[in-house]
């Protein structure tokens, strides 16, 4: 199965959430391609659909002086945070005839696991995690409608952990986060959005093509 693989700059997390959500909508109609979006954003935290407000700690103010943005949004999961350091990959992609939702989200989790390079890293497809010795790794909030997924992963090479600090993390209280550097890996970037297109390809059988988003 043919997928476009789009790596761009960091972005601001609204713009990235308008343009994926047209993307899915596109693939529904069979108007658009099956699309692979690696990038960065700009400090956010977003809440899904099983989540709170209440599990970030700072207001609104506080929020803005820090630099940050907060979003509720309509993926599954509960509060997390993206930024500089992190890989986030939305897979807008129609479910391969004959994977259920599990068995795509194992699918993501697994490729970060790969892709980490870290000896250790273990899948935990209850809680969407992807873990080193108890501490998160990767994460995992997607929604799929009519078939069709989007949002998708969230990978750390090397962000400052402070961020977590003010948070809840996917409604796990004490969890803590880390990254590929703290557990003694390479983050770098191109390295590891690299293995990572590799093994989503592999894990859900496609066939990536570099290039530019589509237009809207």
């Amino acid at each position: 199965m043919s997928a476009l693989l789009v790596r761009t700059a960091r972005i601001g997390y609204a713009p990235a959430w308008d343009r994926q959500r047209a993307l899915a909508d596109a693939r529904a109609r069979d108007a658009g391609p099956d699309v692979v979006w690696l990038l960065e954003h700009d400090p956010v935290y977003t809440v899904g659909r099983h989540g709170t407000r209440a599990d970030l700690f700072v207001s609104d103010d506080a929020l803005a002086g820090m630099g940050a943005a907060f979003h509720a949004v309509d993926r599954g999961g509960q509060m997390t945070w993206h930024g500089p350091g992190q890989t986030t990959g939305y897979v807008i992609q129609r479910l391969p005839e004959g994977m259920g939702v599990r068995a795509f989200v194992l699918a993501l989790l697994r490729s970060m696991a790969d892709a980490s390079g870290i000896a250790g890293a273990e899948v935990d497809a209850e809680s969407m995690g992807v873990y080193v010795r108890g501490r998160k790794l990767g994460s995992v909030g997607i929604r799929v409608k009519n078939r069709v997924s989007y949002h998708g992963l969230a990978l750390n090479r090397d962000p400052d952990l402070a961020w977590y600090d003010v948070m809840t993390a996917c409604g796990a209280p004490g969890v803590k986060a880390t990254s590929i550097a703290a557990e003694g890996g390479d983050p770098d970037r191109g390295r590891v959005e690299g293995l990572l297109s590799e093994a989503l390809a592999r894990r859900l059988g496609l066939e990536l093509t570099p290039g530019g988003l589509p237009a809207p």
